[in-house]
C-alpha cells in the first residue's frame, strides 16, 4: 500500500461541503444581487476545477492501473456519471438564477440547490469510501503528484474546461 498523502483532497471535500451548505442558506434566491452571485460563481468554479482535475489527472491513471479489474472500473464510471449529473444541476441553477422569471415548478431554485447539496455530499462520500482506498493502493507517487499539482494549481486545465 502506498503512502500517498490525501490530506489536501480531504480538505477540499470538506470545503466543498461547507460552502455548498452555506450557499443554500444565503445565495440561491432569485434576483441579481451581486453579493449572492459572486459566492455562487466562486463555488461553482471551485467545484468544476475539482471535477476537471479528477477527470484529467486522477481517473485516467486509475483506469489504466485497474484495467484488469472491471469490478473496480464500475466505481470510476459511477463517479464520472455523478460528475455529469451534478454539472447538469449546476447548469439548471445557473439558468434559473439568471432568469428568475422562469417557472421551475414546485420548490424551484431552492429544491434544486438542496438537490445539489445532497448529490454533492453523496458523491464526495462515494469518492472517499471507494476511490480514496484505490488511490492509495494503485497510484504511484508521480501519478498522485500530477493530480495534486493540477488540483492545487489548475493552470494546466486550460482556460477553461471548467468555465465559471
Amino acid at each position: 500500500m502506498s503512502e500517498l498523502d490525501l490530506t489536501a483532497l480531504h480538505g477540499m471535500h470538506d470545503v466543498l461541503r461547507r460552502e455548498a451548505i452555506g450557499l443554500t442558506r444565503s445565495t440561491f434566491r432569485p434576483g441579481h444581487d451581486p453579493r449572492r452571485v459572486l459566492p455562487w460563481r466562486l463555488f461553482k468554479q471551485s467545484l468544476r476545477l475539482h471535477f476537471a482535475a479528477e477527470d484529467r489527472a486522477l481517473w485516467p491513471p486509475l483506469r489504466r492501473r485497474l484495467a484488469r479489474r472491471p469490478d473496480r472500473l464500475t466505481l470510476l464510471e459511477a463517479l464520472e456519471a455523478e460528475h455529469a449529473a451534478l454539472e447538469e444541476v449546476i447548469d439548471v441553477i445557473d439558468e434559473l438564477h439568471a432568469n428568475p422569471g422562469i417557472d421551475a415548478g414546485i420548490g424551484g431554485l431552492r429544491d434544486l440547490t438542496d438537490s445539489l447539496v445532497t448529490g454533492l455530499a453523496g458523491h464526495l462520500k462515494h469518492e472517499e469510501d471507494g476511490a480514496f482506498p484505490l488511490i492509495r493502493q494503485v497510484l504511484t507517487a508521480r501519478q498522485w503528484g500530477r493530480f495534486t499539482d493540477l488540483h492545487t494549481w489548475p493552470a494546466g486545465l486550460g482556460h477553461w474546461d471548467a468555465a465559471p
